[in-house]
């Protein structure tokens, strides 16, 4: 597909796809295989069977189809779940996803619901600008929208020219050499670069690494947003968005946030509100040794975002064995506080607590005839996966078990 099939063949190529995906489960050798290869040609077939061994990740990641990719597109693609967030905060807007790969967050922009200006996906690959290009006819046909609402260029986007009322999505190669970088001086193309278009442009999102750190002139930082998005409990992406995308999001300008998103789509987010970002490095909260009623593990986003802290004082919670560990509440936590904590974090209400001591651990499992369904662990060298399997014959009642580093030791507690 260098440059990408005629439409009449796009139909054809995805059937392949499908049937060279049911035929490798199977025997790579069938009849199936030596026909596409008389009908398509060997090269072809060739670079269909590399997409087919990659449907289930890209299911996956896109959604339900058949999806065109290469695997390091792939793992650079956006999740549906947090495109679909992203694309909620253009409004209706035309917007420019620059460096779109294949077009993950593309997709989502033309999905958006009412009546979108559109979305015109941007790449200097002519390979994956082509499967792109593909991926979204296939979303468009699929949810019968109008394709004129997506248009793919070839173009380097440092030579693009981009209408003022046209906002942009910007996702920059974060790979040098073939291995991965959280420098934004080392992505591609580098942000001083596009850094004047984005200034200019009536809404923006810049899509960078968790662990990038960014140093943003004074001005510009303080009508920016930085927002930090996990995906069922894994950090995906930090976003820096500004002017209206900043607005539609809710978001406060110059602050930071950390958002939730789950398999379904759904949304729960922290942030700072009026806190000063100025006075987090010195914000401390109180840190006990042991755990409380409560034992709370905050989102990984928050952990990214490095909120922790500012979650625990919103909440009235403290520090086990300071910001890395759990989360505790030595009292009792009103209905209402619970409930915004489980919306982003991890909750057990404490039934046992005591020293890490695997003999002692086994014995409490079975005076309670349970056995620890899920272990959590931090600050301590223990393997979850090992745990599991050594405690799993303690007995029959699942209960969770929380594993940390407080002061010099190292606590246990279960929770129901």
């Amino acid at each position: 597909m260098q440059q990408g099939p005629p439409d009449e063949q796009i139909a054809a190529y995805e059937a392949a796809i499908a049937t060279l995906e049911t035929t490798l489960a199977g025997n790579p050798n069938s009849a199936l295989v030596k026909q596409l290869r008389h009908e398509l040609g060997g090269d072809q077939v060739l670079e269909l069977t590399a997409i087919a061994l990659l449907q289930k990740k890209a299911r996956h990641k896109l959604g339900p189809g058949i999806w065109w990719a290469t695997d390091r597109a792939l793992q650079q693609a956006t999740p549906w779940q947090v495109a679909k967030l992203k694309a909620s905060w253009f409004g209706e807007q035309l917007v420019y996803d620059l460096c779109c790969g294949i077009g993950g967050d593309a997709i989502q922009l033309a999905k958006r619901p009412g009546q979108p200006q559109g979305v015109i996906a941007v790449d200097i690959d002519p390979v994956i600008i082509a499967y792109a290009a593909a991926n979204l006819r296939h979303a468009c046909s699929e949810t019968q929208l109008d394709c004129e609402v997506a248009e793919t260029r070839c173009q380097d986007v440092l030579q693009l020219e981009i209408p003022a009322h046209a906002a942009i999505h910007l996702d920059p190669d974060r790979r040098i050499g073939g291995k991965r970088t959280t420098r934004p001086e080392d992505y591609q193309p580098q942000l001083s670069e596009v850094m004047p278009r984005i200034k200019a442009a009536p809404a923006a999102i810049i899509k960078l690494a968790p662990a990038a750190k960014l140093d943003l002139d004074p001005d510009l930082g303080e009508h920016a947003h930085r927002c930090w998005i996990s995906l069922a409990g894994s950090v995906r992406e930090q976003s820096l968005l500004l002017g209206d995308a900043l607005t539609r999001a809710g978001m406060i300008s110059g602050s930071l946030s950390a958002i939730a998103v789950n398999n379904r789509g759904s949304v729960a987010r922290f942030d700072l509100g009026d806190y000063p970002v100025a006075k987090l490095d010195s914000l401390r909260v109180a840190s006990v040794a042991s755990p409380g009623r409560w034992i709370v593990d905050p989102d990984a986003a928050i952990r990214a975002a490095g909120l922790t802290e500012a979650f625990a004082m919103e909440h009235g919670l403290k520090t086990l064995g300071g910001p890395p560990g759990f989360l505790t509440s030595e009292g009792d936590l009103d209905s209402e506080t619970l409930e915004k904590v489980r919306l982003i974090a991890t909750v057990g209400e404490v039934i046992w607590s005591g020293s890490c001591d695997e003999r002692k651990i086994r014995r409490e499992l079975r005076r309670r005839n349970s056995h620890a369904e899920r272990i959590k662990v931090r600050g301590s060298g223990h393997d979850p996966a090992v745990l599991s399997k050594r405690f799993r014959e303690c007995g029959e009642t699942p209960i969770g078990l929380w594993i940390g580093r407080a002061g010099r030791g190292v606590f246990a507690a279960f929770s129901d």
